[in-house]
């Protein structure tokens, strides 16, 4: 490797040394009470394999989190879903479009997950990490038209995904973008639900003046999330509809289904005698709906604001909110750290 390459690579180094949500970053110009504990990082000779490049930052005082890492996070999402086309079908019939045939009011999705997140510093400024977990999904959908009716759904969930996340430090301030796929695997969904989430954050570090392992960092930043606009499952008439044939319903649904173009009217029709059936006592748990929607976030951004204490270079807890737009959500995260494998003298 040329100069001009090491030089390059050392750059990056130092501007991104990790400062980061999962580590302290290198704070000793700014805190001079701590220069021996800095010098004694210059000094040591960085026995770990990982970050690739940790020797040459530790050679200049730069204090690197430990490379691996496992999380234990709960995280709870609440936010406004649009469907922007609707198909469904009746017991494996081919689906039809109505569309432009009902009317939803406001779709709300709460989130409920427990994972767990191994994670490693391959260079000192990028992390990369999995998630695999479960959980708890409940949708709240409004139908306007046409009749007006709410129901409520929650189906167990597990999720697994990749990310990665790049860090910058600049004194006491730091950078993070983060980026992840997620899979939700629905219990009703055909295929997992596949969601991206990008998220930058700008922070400050408050170090404690006694221990030089021990800090604070808060921040805020920027969430956007996207989820696959396509979903399709099946559903049974039973469960999503409990007692809707109650009172004139049914009435007013065979009038709305007398007046549909011919392939709408034999499914609704379908869906409506097992509805009538339903509320008359009579067994319906064989009958399905199956549906296709096209969905989209209501608003894929908003804010976030955090924050982490750092115990030591093993054990740090994080929280973090998210607020404004029409998403809400919170995190909880306890992550332990160790050092791992030392190169072969």
């Amino acid at each position: 490797m040329n100069q001009r390459s090491q030089r390059l690579i050392l750059f990056l180094v130092l501007i991104c040394s990790s400062s980061s949500l999962f580590g302290q970053g290198a704070q000793k110009i700014f805190n001079p009470v701590h220069d021996a504990y800095f010098d004694s990082i210059k000094q040591m000779d960085y026995p770990y394999i990982f970050p690739i490049l940790g020797k040459g930052a530790a050679k200049r005082g730069y204090d690197l989190p430990y490379a691996y890492g496992v999380s234990g996070i709960y995280f709870t999402q609440r936010q406004e879903i649009l469907i922007t086309r609707t198909l469904i079908g009746f017991n494996g019939s081919e689906k039809v479009d109505v569309s432009s045939l009902i009317k939803f009011g406001p779709t709300i999705a709460t989130t409920n997950a427990y994972t767990v997140r191994p994670d490693i510093w391959v260079l000192p400024f990028l992390n990369l990490y999995g998630i695999f977990g479960g959980g708890t999904t409940q949708t709240d959908v409004t139908l306007l038209s046409p009749v007006g009716f709410e129901t409520n759904q929650q189906f167990s969930v597990n999720s697994f995904g990749l990310g990665a996340t790049l860090t910058g430090a600049f004194g006491p301030i730091w950078v993070a973008w983060d980026n992840n796929y997620n899979f939700a695997d629905v219990e009703v969904v055909v295929e997992p639900v596949p969601a991206f989430n990008s998220s930058l954050r700008i922070g400050h570090a408050i170090y404690d003046a006694a221990h030089p392992q021990r800090s604070l960092s808060v921040w805020t930043g920027v969430f956007y999330q996207i989820i696959q606009n396509d979903t399709q499952g099946s559903i049974s008439v039973a469960s999503i509809f409990p007692g809707f044939g109650e009172g004139n319903v049914i009435q007013i649904l065979n009038d709305w289904a007398d007046g549909l173009p011919p392939a709408q009217k034999l499914i609704a029709k379908q869906i409506i005698q097992k509805l009538e059936d339903a509320s008359s006592g009579i067994e319906t748990s064989d009958s399905y709906i199956d549906y296709l929607l096209d969905k989209e976030v209501a608003a894929p951004f908003n804010i976030i604001l955090g924050a982490q204490y750092q115990f030591n270079k093993n054990w740090m807890l994080r929280s973090e909110v998210g607020v404004f737009g029409k998403r809400s959500q919170f995190l909880l995260n306890l992550n332990w750290r160790f050092p791992g494998f030392k190169k072969l003298k």
